[in-house]
């Protein structure tokens, strides 16, 4: 009897062990669309590292463009004029619109984001898109938070936009382009947004 109550609590141990092995790593598994958020974030921080270094440069920001959907992001933020330009003035425009975020946008994210604490809280799923919830802390104990929205593409995922404390940042980009193009023409607004790449940091 003593026998079979001593094997009784080792089974009962191991099972017990087991359950809390598989809480343990369910609680440090990560989504495919989150993955994708913590490299982006991590190349972002890598960024101003690679000053001066321009083979660097662009491997970090090719990993950063690539978690991103920047053809709808592009699309989007024209809106309807996405639609009256030929196929290779969107390919122009895409090309225009990614460099201008490689220059202009993703620096100071990247300056922000090297000085705080990235929390990641989880994702929702619905299908093929999917809310990846973070938050952002400083030093002085401030939380903001962030939810990224990522939609599947075939066999990956990517970021279609950032939602920062309620603010949509695709739909502020669209709105301060769209609102360009209605007051200057599109043309007008395609060479002031190349004056201010070429403006930029030159390097790559």
């Amino acid at each position: 009897m003593y026998y079979r109550r001593v094997n009784l609590m080792a089974a009962t141990c191991a099972v017990c062990a087991s359950m809390l092995l598989l809480m343990a790593l369910t609680a440090w598994a990560t989504s495919p669309a989150e993955a994708v958020v913590r490299g982006a974030i991590a190349s972002m921080k890598a960024l101003p590292a690679t000053a001066g270094e321009p083979a660097a440069q662009r491997e970090v920001l090719d990993s950063i463009d690539n978690s991103l959907a920047l053809d709808l992001l592009a699309k989007q933020a024209l809106g309807p004029q996405w639609d009256k330009l030929s196929k290779s003035e969107q390919h122009r425009f895409v090309a225009v619109f990614t460099r201008s975020l490689e220059k202009i946008g993703f620096p100071p994210a990247a300056a922000t984001l090297s000085q705080v604490k990235v929390n990641y809280l989880g994702s929702s799923n619905q299908g093929s898109e999917e809310v990846v919830r973070t938050t952002i802390a400083n030093e002085g104990g401030g939380q903001m938070p962030i939810d990224f929205h990522l939609i599947r593409r075939g066999s990956r995922w990517q970021i279609v936009d950032a939602v920062a404390d309620g603010m949509s940042l695709s739909s502020a980009i669209s709105t301060r382009i769209q609102n360009a193009v209605t007051s200057e023409g599109y043309q007008k607004m395609l060479e002031e947004l190349q004056t201010q790449v070429s403006a930029a940091d030159p390097s790559p």
